[in-house]
């Protein structure tokens, strides 16, 4: 049993606590930072992220889901500073026998997609229950872009792959952050970024972004099947 406290401003792991933050400038899409204590590998550190986020999700469900759920900024941006705060976790792994000091800071588009996964894994059957949908010469756009904290044309990339390739999303999440069969899935997206990706448009992603980019669409499509099959405004796709 190991005991989190957050404070506003950012997420840091201690012998008995944890906080939630902004990355400095420039590590948007970077993902996270840690400090002190012993070296960890990047393994290491995206698990210890993930376990963060479990924790975060299971004892600040509300609030999380309040987060997925925003379609305002100013909204979103009051959610993710109040995943702070005293908090109890089980089964966290230590970095090493002696210490146990991490401070880890997420941007909230990597925090979103944490989150969506924990609801996702535990959503298996509404998400087999979704069709592929075929892809649409239109403009993929969805109420809750505005409150990601992410490129606009990176949330339109993972709406379209939510809608026509799910499965291989599941897939993605379902593995290890920096394991092999994390790398497999990716390669086997290949095909649906290339086709999702507006022209003209270059991906700067980290493979974390970029999972929690997928993460997040494909959550938002669970929770609201509509939203796919929904009048959007049509625009040609240049591809």
């Amino acid at each position: 049993m190991r005991k989190f406290r957050s404070a506003a401003g950012l997420l840091a792991l201690t012998a008995a606590s944890v906080s939630l933050a902004e990355p400095p400038t420039g590590s948007r899409l970077g993902g996270r930072l840690i400090r002190p204590g012993v070296a960890m590998t990047a393994k290491d550190v995206a698990l210890a992220s993930r376990q963060m986020a479990q924790c975060l999700y299971e004892t600040h469900k509300d609030v999380a889901l309040a987060l997925l759920g925003a379609t305002d900024n100013a909204y979103a941006e009051k959610a993710f500073r109040q995943l702070s705060g005293e908090v109890t976790c089980f089964n966290l792994i230590p970095s090493n026998e002696m210490v146990d000091s991490r401070i880890v800071s997420f941007p909230r588009d990597v925090l979103r997609g944490m989150l969506a996964e924990n609801t996702l894994l535990r959503s298996r059957d509404a998400v087999i229950q979704l069709q592929p949908l075929p892809l649409q010469q239109k403009r993929y756009l969805r109420p809750w872009f505005v409150a990601t904290g992410r490129d606009s044309s990176v949330d339109e990339m993972g709406a379209c792959i939510a809608d026509t390739d799910p499965t291989k999303i599941m897939r993605l999440i379902g593995t290890q952050p920096k394991s092999a069969q994390e790398s497999e899935a990716f390669t086997a997206l290949g095909d649906s970024l290339g086709k999702c990706l507006s022209a003209g448009t270059t991906l700067h992603a980290s493979p974390e972004a970029l999972r929690a980019a997928l993460a997040d669409a494909l959550y938002q499509r669970v929770r609201d099947p509509q939203s796919s099959l929904a009048p959007t405004a049509v625009a040609e796709k240049h591809q």
